[in-house]
């Protein structure tokens, strides 16, 4: 098993809250998805753009690395403080210069939010917390809330296999398993 596997499973073991272990275990499977997804993809194909005109520029396989792994880290932080944020426009600042930073680089800091994500889900009284959420007057169970993160994530497998048609990139068993 290697480290991430190890490091994965560990985190896992100190999650005691039902809703939180059925969140991760389900989380997981898409995110392992997703993670294979970038490892596969060739580091020189990092910056290619599916749809590049004048009109309208996609997010490359790069930029969406770096989206999910915001992503994750708003969902987190609004946990942490109460309050779910979307920074488009407020980058973290290890993330501002993607371009410099190498695939594993990327993929290292895909693995700290997916580790820190399942850390903050250790939290004893996690079925107490609230979030204040853009979609919602009231505040949102933090275990109901976390969900949205799901879904973004599912949405990206879905990117993610148009630009491994794109690339030629086969199809994985993890991949096969979960979405034929």
């Amino acid at each position: 098993m290697n480290n991430y596997n190890q490091k994965i499973k560990s985190a896992k073991q100190k999650v005691t809250n039902p809703q939180a272990i059925n969140f991760i275990n389900t989380f997981l499977l898409h995110r392992d998805i997703n993670r294979e997804y970038f490892l596969l993809v060739p580091e020189e194909k990092y910056d290619i753009h599916l749809v590049n005109n004048e009109k309208v520029q996609s997010d490359s396989p790069r930029k969406n690395l770096v989206h999910q792994v915001d992503t994750t880290r708003d969902y987190i932080n609004g946990i942490l403080k109460k309050q779910l944020l979307f920074r488009r426009n407020e980058e973290y600042t290890d993330l501002q210069k993607p371009e410099i930073l190498t695939k594993s680089q990327l993929i290292e800091k895909f693995d700290e939010s997916t580790l820190w994500l399942i850390s903050v889900l250790q939290q004893k009284d996690i079925d107490t917390v609230s979030v204040k959420v853009p979609w919602n007057t009231d505040f949102t169970p933090a275990l109901q809330m976390i969900w949205g993160l799901n879904s973004h994530e599912i949405l990206h497998t879905g990117w993610n296999l148009a630009y491994m048609d794109f690339l030629e990139i086969p199809r994985f068993p993890k991949l096969k398993i979960m979405w034929g």
